[in-house]
């Protein structure tokens, strides 16, 4: 009987230290996304949305501010998942890859798109587009971060596997970034992709600390990316894509690593030829999903 109370007492102080990070994710992201929203129409960082109206863009920055806050608490809280080095790197890549957005929501324009693009201006025209310093940057974190992974946590069964990682964070990067072009189209994708991982997962529990905080925040952001209020900006869906490249490295076995990397190369292959928003607008399935909970004014 004992041994039963103490196995309750275990499981529900554990419990409660994830509610307690979650329950300040979510309340820190509720206080502070106004302030930050206001901070970006201060600075007149506002964009045109799908109809034309100037509003907030780059309000993906509520991830980077709330997302060290949760990391460092969860450190107080001993939470197993973030007492690990996978935090430092998930840390480094979050916020390397947040702020390299950032760069580009700032200062970039869409006078050259797509990757072939910004290669064909760096090399031709030897022009750094600040796309295309954020395509260097990210491969840049995402080679650093699949190194340091294979060493800190070994190479696994097929030392090459790393390489591997490396494409997943990279591509999974660009690909959010690629459905942010509708109202919560980013963050409906992102949430898809996640539940995916998590249910292939075997191995969930030893990162939920890292990213339960980050679905907190999104559900909370989402509605109002879905009423066309804000946008996310290339900090929030790159960081959003970073985060599910993380995901698939640690929880995904090796064979599907390999599957998530033949899907995710033959998106980026196929959005540089066709529009993503045309193929959803032509089936009536992608589409309702695509619309359902937006703003239809």
């Amino acid at each position: 009987m004992d041994e039963l109370v103490d196995f309750f007492q275990l499981n529900l102080f554990y419990l409660l230290r994830y509610l307690l990070l979650l329950t300040v994710s979510a309340l820190l992201t509720v206080f502070l996304l106004p302030y930050s929203t206001n901070l970006l129409i201060d600075s007149n960082l506002l964009k045109p949305n799908y109809r034309g109206e100037s509003i907030p863009a780059a309000t993906g920055i509520i991830f980077l501010i709330v997302l060290p806050i949760a990391i460092g608490l969860g450190f107080v809280l001993t939470i197993d998942s973030i007492t690990t080095i996978n935090a430092v790197l998930f840390l480094f890549v979050i916020l390397g890859i947040g702020l390299a957005g950032l760069i580009d929501d700032c200062l970039g324009s869409h006078a050259v798109k797509g990757f072939k693009g910004h290669l064909k201006a760096f090399l031709k025209e030897k022009k750094l587009t600040t796309g295309g310093l954020k395509a260097f940057l990210g491969g840049t974190i995402a080679l650093v971060f699949s190194i340091a992974n294979a060493r800190l946590n070994g190479f696994g069964k097929y030392p090459w596997i790393f390489v591997i990682d490396l494409f997943l964070v990279a591509l999974a990067t660009n690909i959010i970034n690629l459905f942010d072009l509708r109202p919560g189209r980013a963050g409906k994708v992102y949430l898809i992709i996640f539940t995916v991982v998590l249910l292939l997962s075997e191995n969930f529990i030893d990162f939920t600390g890292l990213f339960l905080p980050i679905l907190v925040i999104l559900l909370i952001y989402l509605p109002h990316d879905l009423k066309a209020e804000m946008m996310l900006g290339d900090v929030g869906s790159n960081l959003l894509g970073a985060s599910l490249g993380m995901m698939m490295v640690w929880m995904l076995s090796d064979f599907g690593k390999i599957i998530a990397f033949l899907i995710f190369f033959s998106l980026q292959l196929a959005a540089e030829k066709v529009s993503f928003s045309e193929i959803i607008d032509r089936y009536g399935p992608l589409k309702y999903f695509d619309n359902l909970g937006r703003d239809k004014s």
